[in-house]
């Protein structure tokens, strides 16, 4: 059921919630701008030069910040497995962002690919960024699939073991639930939509702001948090941490959009370099196909990059075009919990299908 009413959120640490573009970029902290490709960087860059080469084409560099979460495996199996470099491409990592840098990061042109959820996208757009997101990231897997490749789970005490949501939403009487997330996030628009498709009111939620899904599950262990949203990832530490699980991404009941993330350029980049996108949407979208159908490398080779135990990656859109309509209830999201105005923002102003086929 729609929610009118802004919700709660608490920012703790550093990290905030970016809604214009006008926040003044910090400096780049943690890995260097070799880190996925490490010493085979440069065996990467003479293979891009030679693949672009024998096709007559000119090796291009697209730069973008090193990332060193869930959103790693795309980038990590397109440089080892040869996709960027099939594309003539060399992807420049210059340097792990916090959240609030890394818009501030393309506009400004120090990077030029951003990875996001549509619901953040939004929010840029509404605060006046001119991007566009050019192709799908991840999605939420059909039920065919594993579970231990949906979106996000939400893990909760050990004490609660059996329990259904509605069970433990009962058991609060009302009061304040702490949910690790910070809007617009993944995990804010996931456990809004779960807890509209089981008829409960988001407004009973209050988002607290975690700098990672390990550390909101040591908050739940701890007892400071109720519950922590995780990413795939993590599902082993919150599994080996004993920690109960009440929902999951497919219980919003809206399938793969459920799931949905995006990669963007700015409209000026888009315009000038449309080679560019084309040829990292191809080499994206070969990657994700890979991770899919190779799902053990796949989890070893992010677990050996992000230096956490993995059980899982997320599930990758592989299908041709681009399906728009996946990215609306994210939009639908923040008009109902206020952040948006009805109409401010439509698909058009956050996507372009230029590059889709």
């Amino acid at each position: 059921m729609a929610n009118k009413k802004k919700q709660n959120f608490i920012i703790i640490g550093s990290l905030a919630v970016v809604v214009a573009a006008g926040i003044g970029i910090a400096s780049y902290y943690g890995r260097t701008s070799d880190s996925i490709q490490g010493a085979a960087g440069l065996n990467n860059l003479k293979d891009a030069n030679y693949n672009a080469a024998s096709s007559g084409k000119k090796v291009i560099t697209l730069k973008t910040d090193t990332k060193l979460n869930c959103s790693s495996t795309p980038w990590v199996i397109a440089e080892k497995k040869g996709f960027f470099a099939e594309e003539g491409l060399e992807i420049k990592y210059t340097g792990e962002l916090k959240t609030e840098q890394k818009l501030p990061a393309i506009l400004n042109g120090t990077n030029d690919i951003g990875g996001t959820l549509p619901n953040a996208l939004a929010t840029y757009v509404a605060g006046g960024a001119k991007v566009k997101a050019v192709t799908l990231g991840e999605v939420d897997p059909p039920d065919s699939v594993d579970p231990k490749f949906r979106h996000m789970r939400y893990v909760t005490s050990e004490k609660f073991a059996g329990k259904t949501l509605k069970e433990y939403v009962e058991s609060k009487k009302g009061a304040k639930i702490t949910v690790s997330g910070t809007a617009p996030n993944c995990s804010t628009f996931i456990f809004n939509e779960i807890f509209r498709n089981a008829g409960l009111d988001p407004s009973q939620i209050q988002y607290v702001a975690f700098e990672s899904d390990t550390a909101a599950i040591q908050a739940v262990q701890q007892g400071n948090l109720d519950i922590a949203g995780i990413h795939p990832p993590f599902y082993k530490l919150a599994n080996d941490s004993k920690l109960t699980l009440l929902a999951d991404s497919q219980d919003t009941g809206l399938g793969a959009a459920s799931g949905a993330s995006v990669y963007y350029f700015t409209d000026k980049f888009i315009q000038e370099n449309p080679e560019a996108v084309q040829r990292f949407v191809n080499a994206i979208k070969k990657a994700q196909d890979w991770i899919n159908h190779n799902t053990d490398e796949s989890v070893k080779l992010t677990a050996e990059y992000i230096g956490q135990p993995v059980n899982a990656t997320h599930y990758y859109f592989t299908d041709k075009g681009l399906p728009t309509d996946l990215l609306q209830p994210w939009i639908d999201d923040l008009v109902q919990s206020g952040t948006l105005k009805k109409d401010q923002v439509k698909l058009d102003d956050i996507v372009t299908t230029q590059f889709s086929s």
